[in-house]
């Protein structure tokens, strides 16, 4: 029996991180299948904890966040803040 919830792996890459909180954020937006702003905000973590494996990843992942934020007209809390700016200037493997 296959389930819908989505584990979350710790190497999974960016795009499917991304993909991942962007429907839980149109759905929490939009009320469908009991989507709440928690599953949004814990996709969004993932994002921000997500460690890039080079530059453009960390381009890639700095732009999502950026774009996040002005499509959704909010901020991020100063825990996902401090994450986002320490895990932005170092790279996995580096």
């Amino acid at each position: 029996m296959m389930t819908e919830k989505l584990e979350l792996q710790p190497n999974e890459p960016l795009s499917v991180k991304v993909e991942r909180h962007r429907a839980a954020y149109l759905a929490a937006v939009n009320g469908e299948g009991g989507a709440d702003m928690d599953q949004e905000a814990n996709a969004r973590m993932e994002i921000i904890r997500h460690a890039p494996s080079d530059q453009d990843e960390r381009d890639q992942k700095l732009l999502y966040v950026a774009g996040y934020l002005i499509a959704s007209n909010g901020s991020l809390n100063p825990e996902e803040m401090e994450l986002l700016l320490s895990g932005s200037t170092s790279l996995s493997g580096h």
